[in-house]
């Protein structure tokens, strides 16, 4: 063997048996590599000696080692789906079986009949981004110490590290439903209202049409039975906004502010047999509402639409159900403008049954982009115009954080121990515990 060889066989011989490797055995052997190349950097330098074309065939070689060992550090996870159609990471189940879906660090996700999901974001071994578009899922996330899974269901974002939980999304009325059984998860709900910490045997239920969050113990019986019980969104709109936390007992009774849909056009009189035969006319418009395209993701085409419809003539002409949808659509594909101006409209021209809802979604707005003092303001138009309103709790936590950011704890501590004494048990009870016990 020459001696070109001979300097490159420890090289190949490691090539050889990367494939073997396991990531502890790949961490050491680049370790080793690295170590080989020093040594030999600086024997080279003592000896001043240059061999021509042993140095390039050296340095293809290491740029191969380490591209190879990189590679293989961040291959993706792979995967088998048994009793559903796969389509290139799109799984569709079947509406009279489940499907299973079972992952190479042995995470394992259930899919319920007529379940609709997407497995994205596979490229490396830490986890995956599934997408559930509808239905129910129960995963169990293999704990592996460097474990970052993500579960999305329209705005909300479910953070996984390793644990077992039960998962349903409503798209058509845009409600999450999460059942921990085991670990904790955190989700994100929409635009700017922070992310919540979820623990083995809660309940958590976040209702992006009312802008609702809420977290509850529940019992081995209802852990059983979560998934059959009835949608509270489907007794009807009173009932369906209201908020995550009960209202303070001077408030309860009141009605939830929700916008009031536009007065049906009253009725042409029918032509009598003398007068002349009237027009033909149009049938109405097949436009699926946008509140019905909000609902299932479609928030582009939304702000697309009013685009084309003309966007200053939709602000001034459209009922407060496309403003509304207008807003949260601007909101979820970024274009906050567009959406202030939607709320803003709102409020001018359906004050008294919508203008509440769209101070506080603007106060969200102004906290998502880190102006604390706006933010502030609107919370408080929110909660002097509707202080035991569906949003009040949520109005109130907004307000704690923004006092916080603007003046510092100690100045959050009034506020704090207001939203505790107003709800004890709320979501946001464990931050405000904190400020209030603040010197």
């Amino acid at each position: 063997m020459s001696e070109p060889e001979r300097q490159l066989d420890p090289v190949a011989a490691l090539l050889q048996r990367a494939a073997q490797l396991s990531e502890p055995e790949r961490r050491e052997a680049r370790a080793a590599f690295l170590r080989r190349v020093d040594e030999a950097q600086a024997r080279a330098s003592k000896a001043r000696v240059v061999v021509r074309w042993v140095a390039p065939l050296a340095l293809a070689a290491s740029v191969l080692m380490v591209v190879f060992f990189f590679w293989r550090a961040e291959r993706g996870l792979d995967y088998v789906v048994e009793g559903a159609v796969n389509e290139s990471g799109y799984v569709r189940v079947p509406v009279d079986h489940p499907a299973a879906i079972t992952f190479s660090d042995q995470t394992r996700i259930q899919a319920a009949s007529g379940t609709r999901l997407r497995i994205d974001e596979t490229r490396n071994e830490r986890g995956a981004r599934i997408s559930v578009e509808r239905g129910r899922v129960e995963a169990e996330v293999t704990h592996t110490g460097h474990s970052e899974w993500r579960f999305v269901a329209g705005p909300f974002v479910v953070r996984v590290v390793g644990t077992r939980f039960e998962l349903l999304w409503d798209a058509d009325r845009e409600r999450l439903e999460v059942i921990l059984r085991e670990g904790a998860v955190e989700v994100e709900g929409y635009a700017g209202s922070g992310a919540v910490s979820v623990r083995a045997g809660q309940r958590f239920v976040g209702d992006a049409q009312a802008r609702t969050l809420h977290v509850s113990d529940t019992t081995a019986q209802a852990l059983d039975t979560a998934a059959q019980a009835p949608d509270t969104a489907a007794q009807g709109p009173d009932t369906a906004a209201q908020g995550p936390e009960p209202a303070p007992p001077a408030a309860q009774g009141q009605l939830a502010e929700v916008a009031a849909p536009p007065p049906e056009p009253a009725a042409p009189p029918a032509p009598s047999s003398a007068e002349t035969p009237a027009p033909l006319v149009a049938p109405p418009s097949t436009r699926p509402p946008w509140s019905k395209l909000v609902s299932q993701g479609e928030f582009r085409r939304v702000v697309q639409e009013a685009a084309a419809r003309g966007t200053q003539s939709c602000l001034t002409s459209c009922d407060a159900a496309d403003l509304n949808a207008l807003a949260d659509a601007a909101r979820y594909v970024g274009q906050n403008e567009l959406a202030e101006q939607a709320l803003l409209a709102l409020r001018a021209r359906y004050a008294s049954t919508a203008g509440s809802r769209a101070a506080f979604l603007l106060g969200r707005l102004h906290e998502s982009r880190g102006a604390a003092a706006r933010a502030r303001t609107w919370y408080e138009t929110a909660l002097r115009e509707a202080p035991g309103g569906a949003f009040a709790a949520e109005a109130l936590a907004g307000k704690m954080r923004a006092v916080q950011s603007l003046e510092g704890p100690a100045a959050a501590r009034a506020v704090a121990q207001e939203y505790l004494r107003l709800y004890p048990s709320g979501v946001h009870a464990k931050t405000a515990r904190q400020l209030a016990a603040q010197p």
